[in-house]
């Protein structure tokens, strides 16, 4: 991106935005129809010279509203996006699909939410697709399992842009005693990644370019093909869903819940073809590569949880938690290689070739072995958290500690984001307004303790006016090691800035 890109961008944008947008409202009885939405263009700046640049975006969003009666409501959120992340567009169609991993399309239109509601007296129901928001905590919730997200900015943006809409049904119930929500999601949802050029592709997912080994054949090199997903038959066995069960108790907002359904994170299988293939014939010369073919793997987990906050005077306090049982775990990729092309391993590899080259009267001179390596750890693990938070005036301070634990651990087969069973990761948000809150300063941070990797956001935004609003900011990330969450990205710094007109 040329070094004038955020400047001219926020200058063309405020020259050609007309004077004024307001909504547009028709109202009739007990009829209304609402249309908002925005405008906004975006820059980012890659401050490290060896990640992909990134071009300009723009984003019209439109967001329509409607009521028909007391009984029943609609809401459709389009997006309609310039993506300047997508660096090889490798579609010709327009609208994100719901099957989809690598969503390499630009320009495209997302289909952020499009639902029904229909009321009555003691239930609500909601039909389409939708986003829900269960748990306390901010960013990361134990509990929160409905939505799969795009991560194709890293999940470095705000979590409610992340999650993706999933076509559902929602029943809710209300009472003096409890509030029953029941959720039933008929297909799954795939996350959405970047391309493994782009920027913001997951490091964890790349295999090494050369395996290591400690045999005479030396390096082995390693050719890499990424496969979409291939989801599950639509069927009633193959849908997920949940339940959540609020109530008030003694001051306390309590919440329990459940979930069953297809875990929402990424993991992958690796199928490698090793290929050993005769160089010299006289003096026994051979030649091994490997081609590993990256799979998206799903699998059901179950997840009983709880969340709940209350006051204790100026403070708010959140806590939540989940026990996860049959959750997958990928394991170290590299690691996992280097064990499948050992010495011994290789040994039996080329006794075979040699057996096949001699049967076939030294035509055979190369031959492929298919190994479908153990890349999956099926455990019971539990993360948790609380969060504590303070407001005074225009000042509010938000402090949280999430863990994650991992009973079954073994040392022998590490996993990617635990280290040694556990992961713990500390946030920090500050945010102050001043005058008369046109100007917000905001300051995000998050620290994973097993890792020693950090991320820092920094941002500030300006309202010109109620429907002009601007933000500079920065996203910085420091990190040694390559299979941590936060430091698999640890070469994407970068400098941002927006402009959006609200209408």
């Amino acid at each position: 991106m040329k070094a004038y890109g955020c400047a001219s961008l926020i200058l063309i944008f405020i020259h050609l935005m007309p004077p004024a947008l307001a909504a547009y409202q028709y109202d009739r009885q007990d009829s209304s129809i609402s249309l908002y939405g925005y405008l906004q263009g975006e820059a980012r700046y890659a401050l490290d010279d060896d990640t992909p640049d990134e071009d300009p975006s723009q984003v019209l969003n439109l967001d329509l509203r409607a009521n028909l009666g007391s009984w029943n409501s609609m809401m459709l959120v389009i997006k309609g996006i310039d993506d300047g992340k997508v660096i090889d567009p490798g579609s010709a169609r327009l609208f994100n699909e719901f099957d989809r991993i690598y969503q390499d399309r630009n320009p495209s239109v997302d289909i952020d939410e499009a639902y029904i509601d229909l009321y009555t007296r003691y239930m609500d129901v909601r039909l389409g697709i939708q986003k829900f928001a269960w748990g306390r905590l901010d960013e990361i919730n134990p509990t929160d399992n409905l939505n799969t997200e795009d991560l194709t900015r890293g999940g470095t943006d705000d979590e409610v842009e992340r999650k993706i809409g999933a076509p559902s049904l929602k029943v809710s119930m209300f009472s003096g005693i409890a509030d029953i929500e029941m959720v039933w999601i008929p297909r799954y949802v795939p996350y959405r990644l970047p391309n493994p050029q782009e920027r913001w592709f997951p490091e964890v997912m790349k295999p090494p370019a050369v395996i290591e080994t400690e045999t005479l054949i030396g390096e082995i090199p390693v050719l890499t093909t990424y496969h979409d997903i291939d989801l599950p038959a639509l069927n009633v066995r193959n849908s997920g869903g949940g339940v959540r069960v609020s109530g008030y108790i003694a001051g306390v907002d309590l919440s329990l819940s459940y979930f069953t359904g297809y875990d929402p994170m990424p993991v992958t299988d690796a199928a490698t073809d090793i290929t050993v293939t005769l160089e010299d014939v006289l003096a026994l010369s051979y030649d091994i590569d490997a081609h590993v073919d990256i799979t998206p793997r799903i699998s059901r987990i179950h997840v009983f949880g709880f969340d709940l906050t209350t006051t204790v005077g100026s403070f708010t306090i959140r806590g939540e938690g989940a026990y996860f049982k049959d959750k997958i775990y990928n394991r170290k990729l590299s690691s996992v290689l280097a064990q499948e092309l050992a010495g011994q391993r290789q040994e039996e590899m080329i006794e075979e070739f040699m057996q096949a080259y001699i049967s076939s009267g030294g035509t055979d001179t190369a031959r492929t072995f298919h190994v479908e390596p153990d890349m999956a750890i099926l455990e019971d693990s539990m993360k948790y958290g609380a969060g504590i938070d303070y407001i005074y005036g225009d000042t509010s301070v938000s402090l949280q500690c999430i863990q994650e634990y991992m009973p079954g651990f073994d040392e022998d087969k590490p996993v990617y984001f635990i280290k040694d069973g556990v992961d713990t990761v500390v946030t920090a948000s500050f945010k102050q307004f001043f005058m008369q809150n046109t100007l917000e300063i905001n300051l995000d941070a998050a620290h994973d303790i097993q890792f020693r990797d950090i991320i820092f956001k920094p941002s500030v935004k300006y309202s010109f006016t109620d429907n002009l609003q601007m933000c500079i900011g920065a996203i910085l990330i420091e990190g040694k090691y390559d299979d941590a969450l936060l430091g698999q990205f640890r070469d994407n710094d970068e400098a941002f800035a927006w402009l959006r007109c609200n209408f």
